[in-house]
């Protein structure tokens, strides 16, 4: 059955509420393949027959799937996709122990779900583990039916009904694919794809620095790049090949986010830096200004760290998303969590910060670009920005060869709008010619990856 075009997406994150519903409890952010190596961990032996662990682990994503595609929670408005109450959810718990052999399945399989029919909808799909009985699959049963001969997808059929079929290769929603990779890439390939690897390669290095730097960002998948693909498997646990498979690619995805997010507080750190300390004072609900900027960065920086901690935004304003993220905070370091900040919550979060942010290579501080001015530009602007502009396309251009070289003059020329209509149709925006926010930011953050990834490291 192809329903491709149709399928649910895979979420990158899943937010679990380690409590039942109601109960007050703490919210853990968490990558979606992590959770489900951590629910099959707890409730599994790694040592049951293969068929058996991929029947299960399809159900547990797909009832994790069907939680949160039908808002299940977030409907009821609560601030989590799923909770840890094996009554209605499934148990889990952060930070568990995770079997390698279950760590090796969910990474090849966590973007496919059961559907039933004609649907393309995540099944309601409970599971039943040693000694309960509900209504869903019995991992008893199941284990019985793998001895016996069976494979993952008749056991299946068994529980949930001869028309589920498997839906294979969802769409991972919530991250970025800034550098158009794609996969499989192996050795003798060459291209724009092969160039983007070696560039998140070295960017990904700079915060990793086992991985070998690539000197020469060719376009060409040599020996070079391999070595630093299977160092990038080793450390991540991925089986070692040299070839950018597909479970390299979706563990590569996921770390460059996380090296992503470090740019930036590493930037807004930059911008806040001029924010005098003395500033700080008690705050709590409703409390606007700049302290509140220090104290959402700080939270922010460490949400990074401890998936404990809800990621907010640097706005200002102290709401109710800078609130949870206060309480979750006071609970990990032992304060009353009732969201007021006082003098001795600060001196803590700022102490956590300072040795988190220590804690980074030189090399994770590289150069970037400047923010968006906020300016319009078009055929005719002048000035710093439009250099700005072009001295970032020429950097892109020299990896993309298909966008067309720019001489730098601070004059937006019909050279300049040229490559800027074709980088829009490279990375999907419109072709208007036109440099909005939009356009800026997609330049901004590409260049950012190409500076990281072709300067040598430091350390």
């Amino acid at each position: 059955m192809n329903n491709d075009f149709l399928v649910a997406d895979i979420p990158a994150y899943i937010t679990v509420h380690l409590g039942k519903a109601g109960e007050d409890a703490e919210n853990v952010t968490v990558s979606f393949p992590d959770y489900i190596k951590s629910v099959a961990s707890l409730q599994l032996s790694p040592n049951i027959p293969q068929d058996a662990l991929y029947a299960i682990i399809y159900s547990q994503i797909t009832l994790a799937l069907n939680r949160i595609n039908s808002r299940f929670y977030r409907a009821q408005r609560y601030s989590f996709d799923i909770t840890n109450d094996n009554t209605f959810d499934q148990r889990y718990e952060y930070n568990y122990p995770v079997f390698e052999n279950i760590s090796r399945i969910v990474d090849k399989i966590f973007t496919q779900y059961i559907a039933r029919g004609e649907s393309i909808e995540p099944i309601l799909a409970r599971v039943c583990y040693s000694g309960e009985r509900c209504a869903g699959l019995s991992v008893d049963g199941s284990i019985e039916m793998a001895q016996n001969g069976r494979n993952y997808l008749e056991i299946l059929r068994s529980y949930y009904g001869r028309d589920v079929y498997i839906v294979e290769d969802a769409r991972l929603s919530g991250i970025d694919n800034d550098l158009m990779l794609t996969y499989p890439l192996f050795q003798g390939q060459t291209g724009s794809y092969v160039n983007s690897l070696q560039i998140a390669l070295n960017r990904i290095s700079a915060n990793y620095p086992t991985i070998p730097f690539i000197d020469n960002i060719s376009g060409i998948y040599d020996e070079e790049t391999s070595i630093a693909v299977s160092e990038f498997q080793r450390i991540f646990d991925i089986d070692i090949s040299g070839v950018f498979d597909k479970q390299t690619y979706y563990r590569l995805l996921y770390v460059y986010d996380s090296v992503k997010m470090l740019n930036y507080l590493v930037e807004e750190g930059a911008a806040l830096a001029d924010i005098s300390t003395e500033l700080r004072g008690e705050l709590s609900y409703g409390s606007v200004g700049n302290s509140v900027k220090l104290l959402q960065y700080y939270l922010l920086f460490v949400s990074v760290f401890d998936s404990r901690v809800p990621p907010l935004q640097v706005i200002g304003v102290f709401g109710e998303n800078t609130y949870q993220s206060v309480v979750a905070f006071q609970k990990i370091f032992g304060f009353t969590p009732d969201g007021i900040v006082t003098e001795d919550v600060w001196n803590v979060l700022l102490q956590v910060y300072e040795n988190l942010y220590s804690s980074l290579p030189d090399s994770a501080f590289s150069e970037t670009a400047e923010s968006y001015f906020g300016n319009i530009l078009v055929l005719g602007s002048e000035g710093v920005e439009v250099r700005y502009l072009q001295e970032y396309l020429k950097t892109i251009s020299e990896i993309y060869g298909v966008i067309p070289y720019v001489t730098v003059n601070g004059v937006y020329d019909e050279q300049t709008e040229n490559a800027v209509r074709v980088f829009q149709q490279l990375f999907g925006i419109k072709d208007t010619g036109v440099v909005t926010s939009t356009t800026w930011n997609a330049i901004s953050r590409l260049f950012n990856a190409i500076r990281a990834g072709e300067t040598k490291k430091t350390v």
